[in-house]
């Protein structure tokens, strides 16, 4: 008996459901029409933005109806194929594949004519009418939709309250800022949006409690001009109060809260600090810590964003997992006080977390990585977050003839950071900013090439960090020092650099001594499926101060300068990563774009090893192996014979794009691609020109890599377990003429997966 195999048994499937697609109406019971979806039509002249308005309108019509595919209802088919399965792959299919045929509702059809009917009325088309026909088809249905729109109106005069309330003052300084102008296309969510605008000037001006309910609009339609006539006025609290301003009172923080602590069991202490009073059970983060991240005194007038930031504030230093405002009205001596209680909850001061990544690449090498992290948020009992990362990473070979473990490289660092800037530091203000800190950091790295060199390195550096709001965050390093220290390295190592200068000057010992800045932007929303921009832009310096005490100390000395007897590095790198993640009906669409460039100059031929770029692995192209690609078309058979990639550049360029989407339960798919390169910024002896790495604006893009693959994601909330396959689509080593490698690929084909097929096992999204 002929067996099938996965495959032809999934086309069988795929031919039986195509058949039954072309009678999709079969199992809809007698009385009811399959949906085929809405029909706009225009009666009367069309209104402006008329495709606009008519693909807004088709989105409000109500049901959905089935996707549809070369005229066909596919997943009709496969839902009345196997309706009956219940359990087993055909109820798999049916559930995950296929999708019941939606039905012709009336009442939902009447339901979408009048919102959209109310959508054209609130943006302007206040005459606007639309009458619903059904039109029947061999029991099919679609709802056609005929739109009178009418004259859009527009916003004539603008009226704004002349009274003696305390808003006045408010009101005569919004006005000119207003929203609403006349001749604007009159639209109800600008006047919603106005109102809104109103409420937080208020409550940032002292007006604690005013809400855009508190504003509302006269609206006198003038038909003849079709222009409506908008009346802002103003309408009083509920409880009858005049508005008013309000003013900071007492403060009271409990920096021990816990949700039991009503029970009244706890014994609690009070202390009195300034006008701040301070209730514990007991001593967890000193008190002066939080009173300096508490902004607004007694007496101050009320500020809602500078409340806003004093949560954020205490949330940022890293104790406390919760904050809860809460505010008691006062009056005293015809003055209105709002006495501040603070709910501080504690978190979990420490933590520990391991991360594994492995690769299975090409040339029968396997790559693997282990993560390991300590942090403790409140490391001296004053909010300083100490953290300890110990990372490490071998590449072996499986095969004859080579050894077992051919790379091997270990880091440890530790960072302890404190929730106040340490030094004068003029060009922020605390109420301006969310928390700042100073973190201070040592490291150090060992890594072993096998048959080649050790490499060894010490770091250290000092920084600030803050941020002026919730999106932005900066960090600047005034001080970073770095010793690197090349040693143990072969002859057939030494041969090499003694061939390529610029190696041998990126490979030697220096010293680096830097100053850095970077930029983080993001407006990622947590536990909201909204899209967002991501940017985070960074640039270093080093060597600068150094080579100028040199140049005025060691005058007339030989270049390059020493330090303690090392060289020290001197250049410029900066370098940029933007993404942006958007957001569909179901799954995501993700595009990242990742630039960099390092210049070396005075004191330095070459950019340091560390410091230099390179592309691959698994959070990068993933087709290739980790350093494999580069410089340009260039591949260093010397590396690529011992089963180790160790390509780096002065200039990187890479994008990436990706498509995730659920598959069922906490199980997601994704297909991506990826595409870039590094090059040599500058031309030596060792680099002549194109095809020898060397960055040119009128070739570059012939050099560029590509790969392309399919992923899953094992999503579990904060635990992401992470698989890519990935393959070439082209190989800028290969050669011109044959560099896209499309044409070769054969999944049947034994040889080319093990020669092109690369899998990544890693925590967390690449990007």
């Amino acid at each position: 008996m002929m067996k099938l195999s996965i495959l032809q048994y999934v086309f069988c499937l795929a031919l039986i459901a195509s058949s039954l697609a072309c009678n999709p109406t079969r199992r809809i019971p007698e009385g009811q029409l399959l949906y085929r979806g809405a029909e706009v039509e225009f009666v009367g002249a069309p209104p402006e933005q008329q495709k606009d308005i008519k693909a807004r309108i088709l989105e409000m019509a109500r049901p959905e109806p089935n996707e549809k595919l070369l005229g066909l209802y596919p997943r009709i088919g496969i839902y009345n194929t196997f309706a009956n399965k219940k359990k087993g792959a055909g109820k798999w299919l049916r559930d995950k594949l296929g999708k019941a045929p939606v039905t012709y509702s009336p009442e939902l059809a009447e339901r979408s004519r009048l919102k959209m009917e109310k959508y054209l009325k609130d943006n302007g088309y206040l005459q606007a009418s639309i009458q619903q026909d059904t039109l029947v088809k061999h029991k099919k249905a679609a709802a056609l939709y005929k739109v009178r729109a009418g004259a859009r109106y527009t916003v004539g005069a603008v009226d704004w309250p002349a009274d003696s309330s305390s808003l006045q003052p408010l009101l005569a300084q919004q006005k000119a800022k207003s929203l609403l102008k006349p001749g604007m296309p009159y639209q109800l969510n600008q006047l919603e949006e106005e109102r809104s605008r109103l409420a937080q000037a208020g409550i940032e001006q002292g007006f604690f409690g005013l809400s855009s309910e508190n504003f509302y609009y006269y609206l006198d339609s003038t038909f003849a001009q079709r222009q409506v006539g908008l009346y802002l006025r103003v309408a009083p609290p509920q409880d009858g109060r005049p508005l008013r301003c309000h003013y900071i009172g007492r403060t009271i923080v409990y920096p021990t809260y816990l949700l039991d602590e009503q029970s009244g069991n706890s014994r609690m202490d009070t202390f009195e600090m300034d006008e701040f009073r301070f209730i514990q059970s007991q001593d967890f983060v000193r008190l002066p810590v939080l009173k300096r991240a508490i902004l607004q005194r007694e007496g101050a007038l009320y500020v809602h964003s500078l409340q806003q930031k004093t949560v954020n504030r205490l949330l940022g230093l890293g104790p406390f997992k919760f904050v809860n405002l809460k505010y008691q009205l006062r009056e005293e001596q015809d003055s209105l006080f709002l006495d501040r209680q603070l709910f501080l909850t504690p978190s979990l001061t420490q933590d520990f977390s391991a991360e594994l990544e492995a690769s299975s690449l090409e040339s029968n090498s396997l790559g693997s990585a282990l993560n390991i992290n300590y942090t403790h948020r409140n490391f001296l009992g004053g909010a300083e977050n100490f953290s300890l990362d110990l990372s490490t990473g071998v590449l072996t070979q499986l095969g004859k003839d080579v050894r077992f473990i051919n790379s091997f490289d270990v880091s440890l660092e530790g960072r302890l950071s404190f929730p106040s800037l340490l030094v004068p530091f003029g060009l922020i203000r605390p109420e301006r900013a969310w928390q700042a800190r100073s973190t201070a950091a040592l490291g150090s790295g060992f890594e072993r090439r096998a048959t080649q060199y050790t490499l060894q390195s010490f770091r250290g550096k000092f920084a600030y960090q803050w941020q002026p709001g919730s999106l932005q965050q900066h960090e600047l390093s005034p001080l970073q020092l770095t010793w690197v220290n090349t040693r143990n390295t072969s002859p057939e190592f030494d041969e090499r650099l003694a061939a390529n200068p610029r190696l041998r000057a990126s490979f030697g010992n220096y010293f680096i001594a830097s100053a850095a800045y970077q930029f983080n932007y993001s407006e990622q929303k947590p536990q909201q499926r909204e899209d967002y921009f991501f940017l985070q832009a960074r640039a270093e310096a080093a060597g600068n101060l150094s080579y100028g005490l040199s140049s005025l100390l060691k005058a007339g000395q030989k270049k390059p300068y020493e330090f303690f007897g090392v060289p020290f590095a001197q250049f410029l790198r900066l370098e940029a990563d933007a993404r942006y993640h958007h957001y569909l009906n179901q799954g995501s669409w993700i595009v990242r774009a990742n630039i960099g460039a390092a210049i070396p100059y005075g004191n330095s031929e070459a950019i340091p090893y560390i410091r230099q770029f390179f592309v691959g692995g698994a959070n990068s192209l993933r087709a290739f192996k980790l350093r494999e690609l580069g410089p340009g078309s260039n591949t260093d058979g010397f590396s690529a014979g011992q089963g180790v990639s160790d390509q780096t550049g002065d200039i990187k360029l890479e994008l990436n794009a990706e498509y995730r989407f659920p598959l069922f339960s906490y199980l997601q798919g994704a297909v991506f691609a990826d595409a870039g390169n590094i090059w040599l910024a500058g031309q030596t002896a060792e680099n002549p020109g194109p095809g020898d790495g060397l960055f040119e604006w009128n070739n570059f893009y012939r050099e560029i890599a590509a790969g392309a693959g399919l992923g899953i994601r094992l999503d579990i909330t904060y635990f992401v377990l992470r698989l890519d396959i990935a393959f070439p689509l082209r190989r800028p080593f290969a050669g011109e003429g044959f560099r896209w490698v499309i044409d070769q690929i054969s999944f049947g084909s034994r040889r080319w997966r093990q020669e092109n097929l690369v899998l990544n096992l890693a925590l967390g999204y690449p990007f």
